[in-house]
């Protein structure tokens, strides 16, 4: 689909997740519709901390169960060095807890497995 009259930006991704599986899907979903974008990829909550200090990023997916730092604990600190980014929580642990401490933090909820519309839901909205 072609959109006149509008400007599409490249915009700067990362992409937090333990599983390397996970991060290259991810990284597929958004590269498809969004080639021209740059996806930063973090294996765990330290490294995504660590590039949020020395970059901007306009979206952040951030897995929940990761070794060390779990997601939800490492999200305050990164919001904190971040300007505008989106973030996203992408687990597949429902608990009503977990998305209530989402909500608070202003992250967008996304469950897994991860499925191609909410990924690019959440990066298009």
């Amino acid at each position: 689909m072609v959109r006149l009259g509008r400007v599409h930006m490249s915009k700067k991704v990362l992409i937090v997740d333990d599983s390397m599986v996970s991060r290259m899907m991810i990284k597929e979903i958004i590269m498809s519709q969004h080639p021209s974008w740059e996806c930063i990829q973090a294996a765990s909550a330290e490294k995504a901390i660590d590039a949020c200090h020395h970059s901007q990023f306009d979206y952040i997916t951030l897995d929940l169960s990761m070794p060390g730092r779990n997601g939800l604990d490492a999200a305050p600190e990164m919001i904190e060095n971040q300007n505008n980014a989106k973030i996203a929580l992408l687990t597949a642990n429902i608990q009503s807890a977990i998305k209530e401490k989402a909500d608070q933090l202003g992250l967008v909820f996304i469950t897994k497995p991860i499925n191609v519309d909410e990924v690019l839901d959440f990066v298009d909205s």
